[in-house]
């Protein structure tokens, strides 16, 4: 036997209370009696039968109280149990911590803003089993693959450059370390991604690395933080870091072998452009989408049966018994047992409301999120108004895709909040998760914006706000761009136009003119049809799609695009099947617990160390 919300038992101090008014109550009346009437007389005056009804009505109703208590605490006796199987994809993440991750391209820096990416891709797992490998010079498995997203995220959180003893980029290490970390047992397919912004610095062939990956069955999802051009890697020391010559490092992203790894092992490649390394696109479209979730733990559940409904009928008979007890006027029943009896009525739902409230999130904490809004949606009808069942709605709808319900319902967790201004911060902030989805980004900036009115440390928002409005300035200029290039397309059809008209008008004996204007549309040498992209990465969809792949991705129908044609060089817009985490209300672990035991690794020299 066992309580579902034993903190309900400290009600017991009330019965204390109840006793000492009757006993109180029962002398007052002795004393006023006796001012009456000597003892036989009193006996006339009063009968007897009625003290003794009086005692039998407190103990009723003490009796009938005691039982409601225990009730409200959920008696729970017996049970069953229930087979779980956790369905998911084994996903080792490779995350670069060389010097050259602390470039600062990428604000506050590229391993910083590789940190966020990783988090935020955790919420959005589904029962997958995640591991991580730090990797510089050497690689080591930080993390075994685990459930256990809290735990993961206080591993993530200790990377730091000086992490590892050997500095450069051994990509080969990397995924060796990430394939040997792998459960060669385990019927669940297995992907790699592998994170990294500089030129692999071991000496083994990056191919036969992919090509031992492939046989393994893994897939290998490459992701270049860097920039092919280069860019000056900080110095601990201020400045730059220099080679032995004195010349300013400059780190260089080898996109070409991570395309070729990718497209070896039947994985994805993917640029990250200003910090956005699209982690949910793979997750979602790639990883989720074609690959095939396998069984990883199956367990048994014990199911308490609740027990709280013989206790109320117990207690509800003894509120009717309570009511039917005759008073002192022998005429007029008691209104205790009717007072009673209320509490009951009204307790009964309220202990079922509770359970159901509980199942729902047990249901969401495991990522049933249709089981879970279906949950909170039945105790909604017994609470309509409650902003945190309103709250917990909107996230539901939210994990399944449905983004305009979840605005609605968060709008209507907001009117009905009132004071707790924690609840309003992260509805707010869900509220713009939701908007930004939607593609109304004036309206997420206003809601994140608010969301910092109560809580300007929330780092959580200030990210987002800052990604938004770039997302914003940088769709503005596209479309500035789009708009010059229109106009340019136009003159320069007009003069040809009128350059083809003169030089019929012209006479053979004036060449310069008619070279002259003959040239002049064309002064960059190419017609603006034939100019090339200024953004000159490639597309997801010709790099992200899967050739063996007929099938596409699963996805919650939304409005708005659902073409994954998306430039590389542009962060994805709102309204694609991209799907980010609704729960970044969590708020991300400070903690800095000790770094893990690293072996001991031999000296090393690494002519490029970073």
């Amino acid at each position: 036997m066992r309580f579902a919300d034993i903190n309900m038992i400290y009600l017991i101090w009330v019965i204390p209370f109840m006793v000492a008014v009757f006993v109180y109550g029962a002398r007052r009346r002795r004393r006023l009696m006796s001012g009456f009437a000597r003892l036989p007389g009193r006996d006339i005056i009063s009968p007897l039968n009625t003290t003794r009804m009086r005692i039998m009505r407190a103990i009723v109703i003490v009796s009938a109280m005691v039982l409601l208590i225990l009730a409200m605490a959920g008696p729970q006796y017996g049970y069953s149990w229930q087979q779980i199987e956790r369905k998911g994809i084994d996903i080792i993440i490779a995350l670069d911590v060389s010097k050259s991750m602390m470039a600062q391209d990428i604000k506050p820096n590229r391993l910083d803003g590789a940190k966020r990416e990783v988090y935020d891709l955790l919420t959005m797992l589904k029962g997958d089993r995640v591991g991580l490998v730090a990797f510089s010079g050497t690689a080591f498995l930080q993390c075994p693959l685990t459930l256990d997203y809290d735990a993961y995220n206080l591993f993530l959180q200790t990377l730091t450059p000086d992490f590892l003893p050997v500095g450069g980029s051994d990509l080969d290490s990397a995924v060796r370390t990430a394939v040997d970390g792998f459960d060669p047992d385990a019927h669940s397919e297995k992907a790699i991604i592998l994170i990294t912004d500089g030129e692999h610095t071991g000496k083994n062939d990056l191919l036969k690395t992919a090509e031992a990956a492939k046989n393994a069955g893994i897939k290998l999802f490459c992701i270049g933080v860097g920039s092919i051009e280069g860019v000056p890697i900080p110095s601990g020391a201020g400045g730059f870091k220099k080679d032995r010559t004195g010349q300013i490092v400059l780190s260089r992203l080898d996109e070409q072998t991570l395309k070729q790894m990718a497209a070896l092992t039947g994985g994805a490649y993917v640029r990250s452009v200003a910090g956005d390394m699209d982690l949910d696109i793979i997750y979602e479209k790639q990883i989720r989408g074609t690959m095939e979730a396998g069984t990883l733990h199956t367990s048994r559940k014990k199911i308490w049966e609740n027990r709280y409904q013989w206790l109320l009928a117990i207690a509800m008979f003894l509120a009717i018994v309570e009511m039917l007890l005759p008073s002192a006027s022998l005429r007029t029943p008691s209104g205790v047992g009717a007072f009673l009896l209320f509490c009951l009525v009204w307790a009964a739902p309220l202990t079922a409301h509770a359970d159901t409230v509980r199942d729902a999130v047990t249901a969401y904490e495991t990522a049933d999120y249709e089981a879970a809004l279906k949950g909170f949606i039945k105790s909604q009808l017994d609470d309509p108004e409650n902003p945190d069942l309103l709250f917990n709605i909107g996230n539901s709808y939210y994990k399944t895709g449905n983004f305009d319900a979840a605005s609605d319902h968060y709008n209507q967790a907001l009117q009905t909040a009132d004071s707790d201004q924690a609840l309003k911060q992260k509805t707010l902030y869900n509220l713009g998760n939701s908007s930004f989805r939607k593609g109304d980004l004036q309206a997420a900036v206003q809601q994140y914006e608010a969301a910092l009115n109560i809580d300007p440390t929330d780092e959580n928002a200030q990210q987002n706000l800052a990604y938004v409005k770039k997302l914003m300035a940088q769709q503005k200029q596209d479309q500035q761009q789009q708009q010059d290039n229109q106009e340019k397309g136009d003159r320069q059809d007009k003069g040809q136009d009128q350059a083809g008209s003169s030089g019929d008008e012209q006479n053979e004996g004036e060449p310069g003119t008619e070279s002259g204007k003959d040239a002049q549309p064309q002064e960059n040498g190419e017609s603006p049809d034939e100019k090339p992209d200024q953004n000159s990465q490639t597309e997801y969809g010709s790099e992200m799609q899967d050739p063996g792949s007929g099938t596409a991705p699963e996805q919650p129908s939304e409005d708005g695009p659902t073409s994954g044609e998306t430039t590389a060089g542009d962060p994805s817009p709102p309204g694609t099947p991209d799907r980010q985490t609704t729960d970044k209300m969590l708020n991300r672990l400070e903690d800095q617990p000790g770094r893990a035991m690293i072996p001991a690794y031999q000296q090393q020299t690494v002519e490029k160390d970073w």
